[in-house]
């Protein structure tokens, strides 16, 4: 079943940087960054491993690492099904040990090859590791339970700290699962005090991963001249900035905005996107059995408790569902709803006394998720995702010499520091992400590295005097800016359209842009990840051109948002007012 999973995953593992947080998160595997909070120091450990394989880009080989994360989590789920029907001894007095192994590998497969699924498990993230370590948690407790052997319940405690320290509102909720399951064996034992200590120790063993944030902080902030592009969030060398980063308080203060977008009454339905309708509406049933019974009863509270977890930590997170990142929080949720079903099927071959009928079900059932094997080349496949990575380099490349270029949109900044930390791309540039200003310890990074992008930040973070500032480094270093809705008026005014960027009006280009060939056109038309990014950027852009009176840049731009996204509304309401 892992290696089923594996196939498919590698196979549709983007070969490049993608968009989203997916090229920050392999810039600082490579690099042994700070990734963005809660810091995810666990993923970026991980990742660093399969870094040093001999083939692949890095983007492909931080994939890897979460590929075969992805794979963990299907055997996982293999093995919750067979621990769950274990416990439902009317089950397994009815049905062989082949039938029970058929029906937890269909399950497995079922998860495996879920969209959702997928998707976080074939790029750089944290969420295909996350998942595999909380269902890990749970079926060790649960394993402690039926043994009545503590030593596995220690492991699990080891992991739910190793979760804090990747995802912390995944691994704490999810991990309440794995808790209930290891209660009963500490309220039979004579010596509670012990095992509660020794829990908690794991527990803490585990969040010694934290340690890397305040020791690879200092290590960076040391070198901040040779290592500027490095993913560094936050300045983790005091408590105070220790906190900042694993608290993300930089998210919780976006919280209005993300639960503006959110849909919380999708909830319901996306196990059922992801599954299939028969298939996850059979898990209430699975539930059904296991709670019935005295015996199974715990088995059945842990699951549901673990799948609740993660039904909650996503609509903390807010639950959009077309951001594949709430994929990747629901991804123990999904496991576990597979879980019950898979006890529901496996409940259902038990009142089959034609043998040869039950087989003939069971096949079915395992073809059936097999014949998901999701596509390399169609989304959520990633196989030929190359877009986001050859709109960065054509970004670069665009740059005159020795450039001063100041990014504003979070996915530039990702892809464009990939391009220059992990493929050496342009050092010729003084690059910085002026959305990221504000940040602790980010303009001093800067500042340490760049030291004539000084006053451009003094500036940013004043909020005045930054057009003189930018016009004045122009005169030593070509200044490209990049785009952004923030940008206040009176500092528009002061630049012009300067190839893929804008700059300061003395150096103005107007030259007419080259239009986005038709291979990108058609990944972006299959891809609402790259379609997003590249239909934002063109957007942007065309705001600026209307309201400053480049009128045949905004006409270009509308010419690619024609190709990219030609019902979007915000769009044809800005070419109507266009003049």
């Amino acid at each position: 079943m892992g290696l089923a999973a594996l196939a498919a995953y590698v196979l549709c593992a983007t070969p490049t940087a993608y968009p989203l947080d997916s090229a920050e998160l392999a810039t600082a595997a490579f690099g042994l960054g700070v990734a963005h909070p809660p810091g995810e120091e666990t993923s970026l450990l991980w990742a660093k491993l399969f870094t040093l394989l001999p083939f692949g880009s890095v983007a492909f080989k931080v994939a890897l690492s979460q590929a075969a994360a992805g794979a963990l989590a299907a055997v996982l789920v293999f093995l919750l099904v067979l621990e769950s029907i274990e416990a439902l001894s009317f089950v397994t007095e009815a049905t062989g040990e082949k039938t029970r192994v058929a029906v937890a590998a269909a399950t497995a497969v079922a998860f495996a090859y879920a969209p959702g699924v997928v998707i976080v498990a074939n790029r750089a993230e944290v969420y295909a590791v996350q998942t595999a370590l909380s269902l890990a948690a749970l079926w060790l407790a649960l394993r402690a339970r039926a043994s009545s052997d503590a030593r596995p319940a220690f492991v699990a405690a080891l992991l739910i700290g190793l979760g804090v320290g990747n995802h912390s509102l995944v691994a704490g909720l999810v991990g309440l699962g794995a808790v209930a399951a290891a209660l009963p064996l500490l309220a039979r034992s004579s010596s509670r005090a012990r095992l509660l200590a020794l829990s908690l120790a794991a527990f803490a063993a585990g969040l010694l991963v934290h340690a890397y944030l305040p020791l690879r902080a200092g290590a960076l902030f040391a070198s901040a001249d040779r290592g500027m592009d490095n993913v560094v969030w936050g300045d983790a060398r005091t408590w105070r900035g220790f906190w900042w980063v694993v608290s993300a308080r930089t998210f919780a203060e976006k919280t209005s905005v993300v639960h503006g977008n959110a849909s919380p009454w999708d909830l319901p339905f996306l196990p059922i996107e992801e599954l299939g309708a028969i298939f996850a509406l059979l898990a209430p049933a699975g539930a059904y059995f296991l709670l019935r019974r005295a015996a199974s009863r715990v088995v059945g509270v842990a699951l549901l408790l673990g799948a609740a977890g993660a039904m909650a930590a996503a609509l903390i997170g807010g639950l959009d569902p077309t951001n594949p990142d709430i994929r990747g929080y629901l991804g123990p949720a999904i496991a576990l709803i597979a879980v019950l079903s898979g006890v529901a099927i496996g409940v259902g071959t038990a009142f089959f006394r034609a043998h040869r009928l039950r087989t003939v079900l069971v096949l079915v059932f395992l073809v059936g998720a097999l014949s998901r094997f999701p596509s390399p080349a169609q989304y959520p496949g990633l196989r030929h995702a190359h877009a986001a990575d050859f709109e960065a380099r054509s970004m670069l490349d665009d740059l005159p010499p020795r450039s001063a270029l100041f990014t504003h949109h979070f996915e530039t900044g990702f892809l464009v520091g990939y391009q220059r930390f992990v493929e050496g791309a342009r050092p010729d540039v003084a690059w910085t992400h002026l959305a990221f200003a504000a940040g602790p310890g980010y303009a001093e990074r800067a500042v340490a590295a760049r030291p004539e992008l000084g006053p451009v930040m003094d500036a940013a973070l004043r909020r005045a005097g930054l057009a003189e500032q930018l016009t004045k480094l122009d005169e030593t270093r070509p200044v490209r800016i990049e785009p952004d809705a923030v940008t206040p008026p009176d500092i528009r005014r002061t630049l012009g359209p300067a190839g893929d960027f804008w700059a300061p009006a003395r150096s103005t280009s107007p030259v007419a842009m080259a239009p986005l060939p038709a291979w990108v056109l058609a990944e972006a038309a299959q891809d609402r990840q790259v379609r997003g990014y590249l239909a934002w950027r063109n957007y942007i852009d065309a705001v600026w051109s209307c309201e400053l009176g480049f009128v045949e840049r905004a006409r270009e731009r509308f010419a690619e948002l024609d190709r990219l996204v030609p019902n979007d509304e915000r769009f044809r309401a800005l070419r109507a007012n266009c003049r």
